[in-house]
């Protein structure tokens, strides 16, 4: 009988160690993971017909032209409409903007009509043709699988949703399309929020040097996925 007790407490001891090491070894379970519902995510984003983004900057320097915000519908087209704020001089200056036909139209306070502007315009003020924020390959999607030291640190509860949070480093590189002063050889620590059950990317928040001096931060939210819209020239 003794002997059957100390074989079963030999065993007991191994199969913790066992389970120990199964446990400790789960980081790169975890990468994989992480990467895989990013992945999806990006999939959701790259087949929806359009989304819903809301874009709100932080601790942006007044010394610098910025894009503080921006609030529209995003297509495939591609196509964007919505309204976009920039700062200069540490003074906003809100704008309707449609793009489309790979052009870019704006409505400021100053002009009463729409105004078409250049891509080394809209560069200058260090925001986008808005029309390419759903693209695949540099789009806001095109940073998602190329996430650097991705970690899922868990999940939260938004009312009936739950939320998977997961880490990482955005490169300054990926960045570049959808913020054209970001530095390429910078790190972006990232957080990104996806809907557990459907997949779909809910918030993001990236934060880096994207402008000389500073340390920023945008904070972004995606709705509405798949609804039907129409974008024209205005």
């Amino acid at each position: 009988m003794k002997k059957l007790l100390a074989l079963g407490a030999v065993l007991v001891v191994v199969l913790a160690g066992c389970s120990d090491k199964k446990e400790s070894g789960g980081g790169g379970g975890q990468s994989d993971d992480a990467v895989a519902q990013l992945t999806a995510a990006k999939k959701a984003i790259d087949e929806a017909s359009s989304v819903h983004i809301v874009l709100t900057g932080r601790d942006l320097p007044d010394s610098a032209q910025t894009l503080a915000s921006g609030d529209g519908v995003a297509t495939h087209a591609p196509a964007f409409k919505g309204k976009l704020t920039i700062r200069t001089g540490g003074s906003p200056i809100d704008s309707e903007v449609v793009a489309v036909d790979k052009k870019v139209y704006a409505k400021l306070p100053f002009t009463g009509s729409f105004i078409e502007l250049t891509p080394d315009q809209l560069a200058g003020f260090g925001a986008p043709d808005p029309a390419i924020l759903l693209d695949p390959a540099t789009g806001l999607t095109a940073v998602l699988p190329a996430l650097k030291d991705p970690k899922v640190k868990g999940e939260t509860r938004d009312d009936a949703k739950v939320l998977t949070e997961i880490t990482g480093a955005v490169t300054g590189k990926s960045l570049q399309g959808i913020f054209p002063k970001a530095p390429a050889d910078q790190d972006f620590p990232s957080t990104f929020k996806l809907d557990k059950d459907s997949k779909q990317l809910v918030a993001a928040t990236i934060s880096g040097p994207f402008y000389d001096g500073a340390t920023s931060s945008y904070d972004i939210t995606f709705d509405r996925y798949g609804e039907q819209v129409e974008i024209t020239k205005p």
